[in-house]
């Protein structure tokens, strides 16, 4: 029992810091995942009649990867992009949008059949680095989702502060277990290492830091009392 308890404690602390580290080390890890040999093997072999792919990589909903090639600071996550009653999450790298999904009969067949026994611990390192980064394009996904629902009237509203409401990040962990459910769970904790730092560029080109988004009711009344001001 001590022993799992630990290994679980290691995988959370690991989770932990990947979820914290920058944006450009970020985006360098995947580069690395990409030119990985294993990994464009896995993506191109194709393990059955029906041609199905060992892994497959997916966009998640209402999601593309700087389409316009933008050159963003270095802290911007994405920008939010409002069309009619559609928001589309438009992120600085195409593969921040993306799940890696792999097949695990057809990982073990491929293992199997090609007697690949030395790629086993490569492989199991490979999966390890998708999982990490599958959970962390999952928990962005998410809060950014989160975050356009309680605070659509600010996108919508040329940006305007006084159309946040308040937002807490209970109140968030708590709409996405509700909307993501047999999911990862996203506590408070995730939530504040995944915006730590990063920032979104909104509809009208405003650049706003992500914690901003997520006033308490004194932020709020403070807006109220410039507002009443100026």
């Amino acid at each position: 029992m001590k022993d799992i308890d630990h290994k679980l404690l290691v995988k959370k602390i690991i989770l932990s810091r990947f979820l914290e580290i920058s944006l450009e080390k970020y985006e360098n890890y995947i580069k690395g995942l990409k030119i990985n040999s294993d990994f464009i093997k896995l993506c191109n072999w194709e393990y059955d009649r029906h041609n199905r792919g060992i892994i497959r990589i997916i966009n998640f909903p209402g999601t593309t990867g700087n389409s316009r090639e933008c050159i963003w600071p270095k802290n911007v996550l994405a920008e939010v992009m409002v069309r009619k009653n559609c928001y589309l999450i438009n992120y600085r790298n195409e593969w921040f949008s993306k799940k890696i999904v792999v097949n695990q009969s057809g990982l073990n067949w491929f293992l199997e059949n090609e007697r690949l026994i030395d790629k086993k611990v490569s492989i199991k390192d490979l999966l390890i680095k998708i999982r990490l980064i599958n959970i962390r394009n999952s928990i962005t996904y998410k809060i950014l989702r989160g975050i356009i629902y309680f605070q659509k009237d600010f996108f919508i509203n040329r940006d305007d502060p006084y159309s946040l409401k308040v937002l807490s990040f209970l109140d968030l962990s708590k709409w996405v277990s509700d909307n993501f459910k047999n999911d990862l769970y996203v506590d408070c904790g995730r939530i504040s290492r995944a915006i730590n730092g990063k920032s979104i560029i909104t509809k009208y080109g405003h650049e706003i830091e992500l914690k901003e988004l997520f006033p308490s009711s004194r932020d709020i009344k403070k807006n109220m009392l410039k507002k009443s001001f100026t």
